[in-house]
């Protein structure tokens, strides 16, 4: 059997027993080992090119967990505290964490099928549930589902294996935000009882983050896509579209919402007290 081949099947790192039901011999692994891959710990190969980081949270007893896992799986969250590696309980002879890394040992512990270096995607949510702000548990949750990672129909089955206080956050889940800081800001507007419409069409200007109350357009997808002329000039014209159609528009860059997104609520507040602009008419 190509043990490369066998490796790409797991993500390039794989328990020798996973290799072995493959049809991987011993001396093909050990020969696989001496060459171009590596040992991790006693029962682990990896591929050159593995992940570093799920190398690491294997080489340190366990498995990717929580934030990290979820990185791996492509899902946003707000803070790196650094490397999160999940440990079965009771284990032990662990080698020390270094700087930048912490261990959880979370009490429903399973060893994954198939790619068994991370969590799946559910157990990675329950990790972090009990670390973060209730508002960036809720982003990165909206994130899993916007890139279906984390299917509808698996909701159930997360918010059974968290705390009863989380399950008020299930009503403000909403697949179609395309990044955190969208969730952060959506949420902490709802909260004011203003309408929020999300990914909203409008006809002449393109699709706009959020229209709040039916006439405030909201943009927080932060400078960097926005910095080049070309780009600057289509805002402009969406702009001066959107206050044709008597509506109004401000944008937040990435760092106003993500570390001060109760200024950006107040910002808010002082545009819907000035009222909406009227429709501007053109010729007779």
């Amino acid at each position: 059997m190509d043990i490369p081949w066998a490796l790409s099947r797991f993500g390039g790192l794989a328990t020798r027993s996973q290799l072995r039901q493959l049809g991987c011999g011993d001396r093909g692994i050990r020969a696989y080992v001496d060459s171009v891959g590596r040992a991790v710990r006693r029962s682990w190969v990896a591929a050159p090119d593995a992940d570093r980081m799920a190398v690491r949270a294997v080489a340190l007893g366990g498995i990717l967990g929580g934030e990290s896992a979820l990185r791996s799986h492509g899902v946003w969250v707000s803070h790196d505290r650094g490397l999160c590696v999940a440990v079965k309980p009771g284990a032990s002879r662990l080698p020390p964490a270094g700087d930048g890394e912490y261990r959880i040992y979370p009490h429903d512990f399973t060893w994954p099928t198939g790619i068994r270096w991370r969590a799946d995607v559910v157990s990675a949510l329950t990790h972090l549930a009990p670390r973060v702000e209730g508002r960036h548990f809720v982003a990165s949750v909206d994130s899993a589902l916007h890139t279906r990672v984390l299917a509808a129909s698996r909701l159930d089955d997360l918010f059974a294996r968290l705390p009863s206080r989380f399950s008020p956050f299930r009503r403000v889940l909403d697949a179609r935000a395309e990044s955190g800081i969208e969730s952060l800001f959506r949420i902490a507007a709802v909260q004011q009882g203003w309408f929020v419409d999300t990914q909203v069409s409008i006809r002449g200007v393109g699709r706009v983050d959020f229209v709040i109350n039916g006439w405030l357009v909201i943009e927080v997808d932060g400078d960097h896509l926005h910095s080049t002329p070309e780009q600057r000039a289509r805002d402009r014209a969406r702009e001066a579209e959107l206050v044709r159609q008597g509506m109004r528009s401000h944008r937040f860059e990435y760092h106003q919402v993500m570390h001060g997104v109760q200024r950006c609520i107040e910002v808010v507040r002082a545009l819907l007290a000035a009222g909406r602009p009227g429709v501007v008419r053109i010729g007779r």
